[in-house]
């Protein structure tokens, strides 16, 4: 039901895979500075980011509104998960697979669920429209990081 998103999403699930698997394992772990993600946490946070928003998705269809949208500490998150000793194929592949569910998702949303509300915070409200939007944005964003290309 929305069409150019889930359209994204999709080439980012087809195409993100062979073009991040070819970089060499000495550019995933490579941190740019203290305090700075590695390549490899960069692909957990999206994991993270994907597990988090799955759940806002299904959420904002079958909850009263405006759903209050938790926050998550993303940096425990990534820290917690060891993101950095995970093999490049198990994370990509776990990244893939999240995409996966989330483009479903998005394709069999109705069109009255994407004006669904939710309160991102400071009772500033958006719509489930608005939350597809960001985190495709978001995985994109991210995506670039890792690898140079216009997704």
């Amino acid at each position: 039901m929305n069409a150019p998103l889930t359209s994204r999403l999709q080439q980012l699930y087809e195409n993100v895979p062979p073009t991040v698997l070819a970089l060499p394992e000495s550019v995933w772990t490579n941190k740019p500075a203290p305090g700075k993600w590695s390549k490899k946490e960069i692909m957990g946070h999206l994991i993270d980011s994907a597990i988090n928003n799955h759940r806002r998705f299904v959420r904002v269809q079958i909850e009263p509104q405006p759903l209050v949208i938790e926050k998550y500490a993303q940096d425990d998150w990534v820290r917690l998960h060891h993101y950095q000793e995970w093999t490049t194929e198990v994370l990509v592949r776990c990244w893939q697979s999240h995409q996966h569910q989330i483009i479903i998702l998005m394709e069999v949303a109705s069109a009255e669920s994407l004006y669904n509300l939710c309160d991102i915070g400071g009772g500033e409200l958006k719509t489930m429209q608005w939350l597809y939007q960001d985190y495709v944005d978001h995985q994109e964003h991210h995506l670039r990081q890792i690898v140079d290309y216009h997704f």
